[in-house]
């Protein structure tokens, strides 16, 4: 018809694989297509300004930021995956990539189009309220099958043996199978590095980061403790800083453990490969292991939720989630919809060809109602509880949430003004807003800024927003204090 279209990916990685798909649909009449993300150098990005803005463009590919691009004539934008926490800008301007689109394609009198396996709790709440349309497909392409999900209970699996395992038997028989069978297989772990942590069972000691309220992960590849916060490194102690002992041991497990583990539990001509963030900073890199995995060359991908969602590769049957809890161990209102979200995602990678697919869940807490919903991929069931728990608390979608962090290089002096803060409140309420906090960040140090926050709930976002910005303005806060309203956060650490 002549229009522009914008097509929104959650994930840098997702790009390529859309942009090649889109390319190869319209290069028959010569269509270009424009990529757009904050990978792109200054010159690329110019390119890709000049082409859409002068019309020669009008199809614009790209993450969260390209909800910005000029388009000409704009008629349609897809949101893919919209429900994924990555359409939100943790920095300022902090806006909702989803949100922008839905609110541009208003203004532009386009179709706003948001996929998803795994709803967001706000977009279903929109279907709800008959403010968004529905349409649902309730088959795979080409009548495939969903994948048959075991849920594998590790505390069974620990009791086989002295100490808990890493990969359950079952799954480590699986893979052996799929790599006889020359099918391919990925393992999802959502945490990076070899091991977690750095503990001493003598005296307790944690190896932390100096600036940041979490502990550093060790990385085999060059042998350094690092925080995946603010990047702080140091070199791997031998003996406890506290206590002298030479018992001090890695602990924990991350995506470089399991890639050494699962090569030392395949045949030897197997290839394993890990994808994960310390990847993504090599240019092309990501690209190129997807490349050589869609081709073959790869038997088993290891990952975090990079390749969760998004790809898809039809060679692959077995799909393999390592530890289902760790979402749930989360301090947020929203930890039971991401684990449930992730689950469903990644078990969707498998059996997308003509061969059946399979995934194991290793958990310690199997009956959780979030791992149990993703099993049956039950999004009505899990919906159904749990906007029945957010309506009893008063949460996000029924009320909007927004955070005020406070920031400072003294603990003392960002706890009191934040306390001040929450007292003048007291002393005199805003209309519609309630009030919770404050309290400690559940990081209470990043970077080497102490944190904390009160969470503010309310129906009138546009008018307490501007409320809270007058009261501020009259405020007397310390010089070296900071602090930040984020509206419909979606990070609460």
């Amino acid at each position: 018809k002549g229009g522009g279209v914008l097509f929104l990916v959650p994930e840098v990685s997702l790009a390529p694989q859309t942009v090649s798909r889109i390319r190869n649909y319209f290069s028959e009449s010569g269509e270009e297509v424009v990529v757009w993300h904050s990978h792109l150098s200054a010159g690329e990005r110019l390119d890709a300004w000049r082409n859409l803005s002068s019309g020669k463009a009008r199809i614009a590919v790209g993450a969260r930021s390209a909800v910005f691009a000029p388009i000409h004539n704009l008629r349609l934008i897809v949101v893919d995956e919209e429900h994924e926490s990555a359409y939100k800008q943790e920095d300022s301007p902090r806006y909702h990539g989803r949100d922008v689109a839905v609110y541009r394609s208003m203004l532009n009198q386009a179709t706003c189009v948001l996929g998803s396996a795994t709803p967001s709790m706000e977009t279903l709440r929109n279907v709800e309220k008959s403010k968004y349309l529905e349409s649902r497909l309730d088959s795979r392409i080409d009548g495939r099958e969903l994948p048959l999900v075991h849920i594998v209970d590790m505390r069974r699996e620990a009791q086989r043996e002295r100490t808990p395992p890493i990969l359950s038997q079952p799954l480590v028989e699986s893979l052996r199978q799929r790599y006889a069978d020359r099918e391919q297989s990925i393992l999802f772990l959502n945490r990076r590095g070899f091991n977690t942590t750095m503990l001493c069972p003598d005296c307790g000691h944690v190896e932390q980061c100096k600036d940041c309220s979490i502990a550093l992960t060790f990385h085999r590849t060059d042998g350094f403790l690092k925080c995946h916060l603010c990047g702080y490194r140091k070199n791997a102690p031998m003996i406890c800083p506290s206590c002298q002992s030479l018992n001090i041991r890695k602990k924990g497990h991350g995506t470089q453990r399991i890639e050494d583990l699962v090569s030392s539990l395949m045949p030897k001509r197997a290839k394993v490969v890990r994808v994960d963030a310390d990847m993504a900073y090599r240019k092309n890199a990501l690209r190129s292991t997807l490349q050589d995995f869609r081709r073959g060359k790869i038997d088993v991908l290891v990952g975090t939720q990079m390749i969760a969602k998004g790809l898809d590769f039809p060679n692959v049957t077995l799909v393999g989630v390592i530890d289902a809890d760790l979402p749930l161990r989360m301090e947020d209102f929203r930890a039971s919809e991401r684990a449930f979200q992730l689950l469903v995602q990644v078990a969707g990678r498998a059996g997308r060809g003509d061969r059946a697919g399979e995934v194991y869940v290793q958990s310690y807490a199997p009956h959780s109602p979030s791992i149990q919903f993703a099993r049956k991929s039950d999004l009505r069931g899990f919906m159904e509880e749990e906007m029945e728990l957010r309506r009893e608390l008063g949460y996000p979608p029924f009320r909007s949430l927004i955070r005020h962090l406070f920031r400072g290089r003294s603990s003392e002096k960002t706890e009191f003004y934040t306390q001040q803060w929450a007292n003048s409140l007291n002393e005199k309420p805003i209309a519609g807003l309630s009030v919770r906090g404050p309290a400690p960040a559940p990081l209470e140090k990043m970077k080497g800024l102490y944190r904390h926050h009160l969470f503010y709930f309310t129906n009138e976002v546009s008018k307490v927003v501007r409320e809270l910005e007058e009261r501020r303005r009259s405020f007397p806060l310390d010089r070296e204090v900071h602090d930040i309203l984020d509206v419909d956060a979606q990070q609460i650490h």
